[in-house]
């Protein structure tokens, strides 16, 4: 049998594969076949964060990475990595980096290397 661990892991993949998908707790407790409920609390206790977080974490560092590597439109970006609206992934910009997609970019490619 599966261990919660492995079943999340994966599960953790499968989201990075799926960003710009609608991904609700329903959808994510479906994926692993546990009720929404059961799903919340023993993914928060395996993963140490709630399901929404964990999704936009996984949507930041997708986002972040194509941010500064490409020269892709930051509006293309948002939709690929399933925040759909420039403004919603800069305000997750704001939250986690301190700063915008925008400035993201700019210092990445000032950075040597």
């Amino acid at each position: 049998m599966e261990s919660t661990q492995e079943r999340f892991g994966e599960l953790l993949g499968w989201i990075r594969s799926n960003l710009k998908q609608r991904l609700t707790v329903d959808v994510l407790a479906s994926q692993v076949g546990m009720s929404p409920r059961n799903f919340s609390r023993s993914f928060r206790m395996s993963v140490g964060l709630s399901p929404a977080r964990a999704v936009e974490r996984l949507r930041l560092e997708a986002a972040r990475e194509r941010v500064e590597r490409s020269t892709l439109p930051i509006e293309t970006i948002a939709v690929m990595t399933g925040f759909h609206d420039p403004e919603r992934m800069r305000r997750a910009f704001l939250r986690e980096f301190h700063q915008p997609p925008q400035a993201v970019r700019r210092n990445a490619a000032d950075s040597p290397g």
